[in-house]
């Protein structure tokens, strides 16, 4: 590959002037100028976006390492990144290569930031490397931590607590959540029946990834204390819940209200849902916030830790409970 020093050797002058001129930078004669470009035209000179960075020391650039998984919140997310990147003058590279592939490519081009999921974060021994070869500011999101690296969590828990409070704001007392135990969601699910004394029973609490799964919905659905009300954690298993719920002639929300996790709808819903989540534009938005603000900053801490409240939006989806 020709670089800037063949064509310095070539031209008799030394690789700064070369790269003054073919960026069109003073301090180069025009006629040496006209003598460069045309020795590189003659060397089939392609000039790398590395070498042009170099040059420029403007950052411009953020890599978002997104992880393969199927659903609108993702999908969403990164439209909004992406938006807020072209609001703010930047450019975005997408990767969703193994992390440690993306960040090689990333180090590769001079990414100035990047951001990567929770969900990609159990580290190789070749991703930490290239992390320590990474000079920009990187940013942690959706959850967890890692040194030399901002971080924004979420307050999950505390969504499903006032998912929880919301539907008992609506007269329902039996109320059932539909995802995995012992996690946030979970955790904030029962923080908010213990703290209203609502009904509780262990039926009211389906595994999402039971083998036995949708026969304990069913269950559930035609017991004689069925809820009244269902949270459920993500919208992947949405879609095989609504079609089970339909087959039992279960009707939303005349018979059932539902909240979902994350605030995105869903265009097979007949519908508008009622949400619980972190605000996809806020979360956009304090993401390029600390990453920007973070490469300016010249006190405080070094790095930023930040957790984003979830938000509750009553939509169609809940009614107050009608005594049936």
């Amino acid at each position: 590959m020709i670089t800037i020093k063949d064509i310095a050797k070539a031209a008799g002058v030394t690789y700064v002037t070369v790269s003054r001129a073919l960026n069109d930078e003073p301090g180069v004669g025009e006629q040496t100028r006209q003598k460069i470009k045309a020795i590189a035209e003659k060397m089939n000179y392609v000039p790398s976006l590395a070498a042009k960075k170099l040059v420029q020391r403007q950052p411009n650039t953020i890599g978002l390492i997104w992880p393969q998984i199927k659903g609108m919140f993702f999908y969403d997310l990164s439209f909004e990144l992406q938006q807020e990147a072209s609001r703010r003058g930047l450019q975005v590279i997408l990767s969703m290569a193994k992390p440690e592939e993306a960040l090689r490519t990333f180090n590769h081009y001079f990414v100035d930031y990047v951001i990567f999921w929770r969900q990609l974060f159990n580290p190789t021994l070749e991703f930490l490397q290239e992390k320590e070869k990474f000079r920009g500011e990187m940013l942690l999101i959706g959850g967890w931590k890692t040194d030399k690296a901002h971080s924004i969590t979420i307050d999950r828990a505390g969504g499903f607590r006032d998912a929880v409070h919301h539907l008992a704001g609506l007269g329902h007392k039996r109320i059932a959540f539909v995802g995995m135990p012992d996690l946030d969601k979970h955790n904030g699910y029962m923080q908010g029946m213990a703290e209203l004394k609502l009904d509780f029973s262990p039926e009211y609490v389906v595994v999402s990834d039971d083998p036995s799964f949708e026969q304990k919905l069913s269950d559930m659905m035609c017991s004689a204390d069925k809820p009244t009300a269902l949270i459920v954690d993500c919208h992947g298993i949405l879609h095989e819940i609504t079609g089970k719920l339909k087959k039992l002639n279960v009707r939303i929300p005349e018979d059932l209200s539902l909240v979902v996790y994350d605030d995105t709808q869903l265009q097979f819903f007949d519908i508008p849902l009622t949400t619980v989540g972190p605000s996809i534009p806020e979360l956009a938005a304090r993401s390029f916030d600390i990453l920007t603000g973070a490469a300016n900053r010249e006190d405080g801490p070094r790095w930023i830790e930040e957790e984003i409240k979830s938000k509750l939006t009553p939509r169609s989806s809940t009614i107050p409970y009608t005594g049936r």
